[in-house]
Parts: structure tokens; sequence; C-alpha cells
């Protein structure tokens, strides 16, 4: 952790945009990105070594660690948090027309999702941008069943931008 904290900060939040903070993910989220770094499933110049020198507990130990910052919010009351109409109805509706489903229906604590799937309330929204943009560039790949890669691709990058914001400015 002591590594880690270097670039994620002391109680999880990064102070660099282009870094996740770690502050709001599960245990099991944190530890499935340790993971798929650790395996190449998942690439970053600087965690990708990082990981590679973890061994299956150091993995588990470091996700705990962090985990213990996870906020328990349910993300109920998101409706009423100001930002475009379009892009509010992208996250808490989703799109059945172009098969995008609610971000929220996963992305946020309670919502039944996978239990892997990273929490997007508070995130950097320059951190999340890039990454919906890796996914729909097909340059990030360690999503199950390629579900953020078919999603991504029918995004607009002003949808990508717009969510990106939205879930920054959702505490």
């Amino acid at each position: 952790a002591a590594v880690c904290t270097t670039c994620h900060g002391e109680d999880g939040v990064s102070a660099t945009p282009q870094l996740p903070s770690l502050s709001r993910q599960t245990p099991a989220g944190i530890y499935k990105q340790l993971h798929d770094y650790r395996s190449g499933a998942r690439f970053h110049p600087q965690m990708t070594p990082v990981a590679k020198q973890l061994i299956v507990p150091d993995l588990a130990n470091t996700a705990v660690y962090f985990g213990r910052f996870a906020r328990q919010e349910t993300g109920l009351g998101l409706r009423d948090q100001p930002g475009d109409l379009e892009i509010v109805k992208l996250a808490t509706e989703g799109d059945s027309a172009r098969r995008i489903p609610a971000c929220n229906s996963c992305h946020v604590n309670g919502s039944g999702g996978p239990i892997e799937t990273p929490i997007l309330t508070g995130q950097h929204h320059v951190y999340l941008a890039n990454q919906l943009r890796l996914y729909k560039t097909d340059q990030r790949r360690n999503d199950v069943y390629r579900r953020m890669r078919a999603i991504a691709t029918e995004l607009t990058d002003e949808e990508i931008e717009g969510l990106a914001r939205y879930y920054q400015g959702v505490l």
C-alpha cells in the first residue's frame, strides 16, 4: 500500500486527474484491476510492473486496504444531479435504441451489478473519459464479455465527456 499511496493518495483519493481514485472502489473491484495488470489483461506503463511484483496475497491485501475507504452510498438520488438532460438520462435510464444500459445499473454502490464493477461516482472526469475512449477504440480489453467495449462504441465523444463530468460531480 505504501507504493500505491504515492499516486492514489493515503486515503485512496488521487490528486492527479489522469489517475483513478480508489476511495470508492470495492475490494473486489480493486482486486480485479490489480489481477488484470498482473496477468497482462490490462496494461499501464507504471501499474503493470508494480502489479507483476505482487503475489496473490499481496493483491488481496492491497484491495482490502484501499477497499476500506469504499463509501456505501446506494446511488439513490442521482437523478437529482445537475447536468445535461441527455447525459443524466444515459446515466440513469440508458438508451435502449442503441442498446446502452443505464450506467447506474452497474456502476454505483448498491446497484446490483457484478461485484468487480468499478464505481464511477466521484472519479476524476479526465480518467473516466480516457478509459471510455480506450474501450471505444479497443485499446482497453479487460471488460468481461466485451460489455464496455460494446457500450463505448455507441457513445459519441460528447457523451463520453458529459458522462465523465457527470460522475465526477456525483458524490
